[in-house]
């Protein structure tokens, strides 16, 4: 018999919301700088793309934050290694990424987490049982927010950690985890963007 048991229990979801003045096309492309989340994220310490997709040819590219031969589309992550930690423990996990720009989304798994995108066959990672974070961003109508580009950004963290012992630590700060990194992404924004005015 166990000395100390810690209650089982699924999956937890956090999320975070905001309407900023930004056009969605530069803050999706900021979301999806993944190899740039160490220099503004809070708890991560190494953030590092290991594969893209292909650049693809394309007659209109609406969604392309970097300059590239006419027709050209960027490339996009599909995989990275992230290195987080948080109050004593740190690890390192890898993401299979799905960017999505035309429907402003960047979706990262990790685990034995599934995509409702496509399917995924992922190896099991140490740290999380599974791990889905959904960035999506959406263009605001006119109208509705002042005038000039607004989008509305929408952040889904659902998680379940591999070893009870961090799901039941990561109880007290859970909540403010996503409200935490929108703050980052938004004072990202600002210095890619400027402020708005």
């Amino acid at each position: 018999r166990a000395f100390f048991t810690l209650p089982t229990s699924g999956p937890n979801t956090v999320t975070a919301s905001r309407t900023l003045p930004y056009a969605s096309s530069p803050l999706y492309g900021i979301i999806a700088d993944v190899d740039s989340y160490t220099s503004f994220l809070p708890y991560c310490s190494v953030s590092r793309v290991t594969h893209w997709t292909s650049p693809s040819h394309t007659s209109n590219s609406t969604t392309s934050s970097s300059p590239l031969p006419e027709g050209i589309t960027r490339r996009w992550p599909t995989r990275a290694d992230l290195t987080a930690g948080f109050g004593g423990f740190t690890e390192t996990y890898t993401s299979k990424l799905f960017c999505i720009p035309d429907c402003g989304i960047v979706e990262a798994i990790s685990g034995d987490a599934r995509t409702e995108i496509p399917e995924a066959d992922l190896r099991q990672e140490t740290l999380f049982k599974s791990l889905v974070t959904r960035w999506t961003v959406r263009p605001l109508p006119q109208g509705q927010k002042g005038s000039g580009d607004w989008s509305e950004v929408d952040l889904s963290i659902k998680f379940h950690f591999a070893n009870p012992l961090h799901m039941a630590l990561s109880s007290a700060v859970a909540d403010k985890v996503a409200p935490v990194m929108v703050e980052a992404f938004i004072k990202q924004a600002e210095r890619v963007l400027g402020k708005p005015r």
